[in-house]
């Protein structure tokens, strides 16, 4: 059950050193680190939930509008963050009362998907949450990314650049947000904290060819403990890639360690030349389709793949979602059919376990396997035609 207005809106001027100190309690927060990200975000994406309508807050979350790719198309979605409740609250809804009423606020103004990175998995199931996708810590020996014979012949050029100038980065990441699967078209704040993630600038060079033209981009903090610390990585082509390896393995004498983040079929990890290269952590983040009509008529599908496939949801939080969808996909697009009156679904699935299946991350088969997607094995293939793609991930944590 959502919570009255007059329980949940955004945070008051006033509310902001109660919040500070949830996100203290919640994650460890310093103060100057919430400051940072509020100022970065602003404050008008806090929301809050009072006991009675007054102080003191029971709850706090923030939320933002984002477009996340999915099948190289852009889906509206709302990013969340900073997920706290009251410690003297815990355990009487507090948390769920404001979860609905956030995700209702995000439905309402047009996004299809909400994504966060969670703190625990059965609370935002509860909710509908799927697992979305992954971020992996990968790290390498810089020996290991060194390659004589792979750079032999290798023409291009490595340009120092402006890391507090994100425009042209954008324009270079456009090509992983096309073919990729799960990628936050990023705002400013998602700018600054993958680019200045300690508050400091990277030292960041732009990959280019012969000519100079920029086709990708390396961002690296500054070398300390004998490891170095790839800030943000953007490597769409396979010359960028090397010469990305080039001049991390440059730094062989400075450091014993290279770390960065990517996704499981990283380009750095399938291009090393020796072993050394490790996954030293995997994480999930979590999507819910908040608005199942929106989230399937903006993602996109193969291009060679043509059907028409009804399917039936169920939602326990947002009735609009509980019915019949009649998919039509033709040259990567898709529109909802009017289903006919004895249209019959091939298959039956929760709204966690069709977030999954939206997003790539879970395949139409592994749900029908343990028992989260009813229906033949020809309609979970169908399925998988349509939501198959590149496994998703996303390097930005918030």
């Amino acid at each position: 059950m959502i919570i009255p207005d007059s329980l949940y809106g955004p945070a008051t001027a006033n509310d902001i050193g109660a919040v500070a100190r949830l996100a203290r309690q919640g994650f460890g927060l310093p103060r100057e680190i919430f400051d940072r990200y509020a100022a970065l975000f602003g404050t008008d994406t806090i929301r809050c939930l009072r006991r009675d309508g007054a102080a003191p807050l029971s709850a706090c979350a923030a939320w933002w509008r984002m477009d996340q790719w999915f099948g190289g198309r852009p889906v509206p979605s709302q990013g969340v963050a900073m997920v706290a409740v009251d410690p003297a609250a815990r355990g009487t809804g507090a948390g769920s009362s404001l979860m609905r009423s956030l995700l209702a606020e995000g439905r309402a103004a047009g996004a299809a998907v909400s994504v966060l990175h969670p703190s625990t998995l059965p609370f935002y199931r509860r909710l509908g949450f799927g697992r979305g996708g992954v971020s992996c810590d990968w790290s390498a020996a810089p020996a290991a990314l060194a390659g004589a014979r792979r750079d032999a012949g290798l023409e291009g050029t490595v340009v120092p650049a402006d890391p507090l100038d994100a425009a042209p980065l954008a324009r270079l990441r456009q090509a992983l947000l096309a073919t990729g699967n799960g990628l936050p078209e990023r705002n400013e704040a998602l700018w600054t904290l993958a680019l200045c993630p300690d508050g400091e600038p990277s030292d960041l060079f732009l990959l280019g060819g012969p000519d100079g033209s920029p086709e990708g981009y390396v961002a690296v903090a500054p070398p300390k403990d004998q490891r170095l610390i790839v800030a943000d990585l953007c490597t769409p082509t396979a010359r960028s890639t090397r010469l990305a390896l080039r001049v991390l393995a440059g730094y062989r004498a400075q450091v014993d360690r290279i770390a960065w983040r990517g996704g499981p079929d990283d380009p750095l990890a399938l291009l090393a030349e020796d072993v050394g290269v490790r996954m030293d952590g995997r994480e999930e983040w979590l999507v819910r389709v908040l608005d199942v009509e929106r989230a399937l008529a903006t993602r996109g599908y193969p291009t060679d793949a043509k059907d028409s496939i009804a399917f039936e949801i169920n939602d326990s939080l947002f009735s609009e979602n509980c019915r019949c969808f009649h998919l039509q996909v033709e040259d990567g697009f898709g529109v909802i059919a009017s289903p006919t009156r004895d249209e019959t679904p091939v298959a039956t699935l929760g709204i966690a376990a069709f977030s999954s299946l939206f997003s790539g991350h879970a395949s139409a088969r592994a749900l029908r396997q343990t028992g989260m997607l009813h229906g033949e094995d020809a309609a979970a293939k169908r399925l998988d035609r349509l939501f198959g793609g590149a496994r998703p991930w996303m390097p930005d944590r918030f």
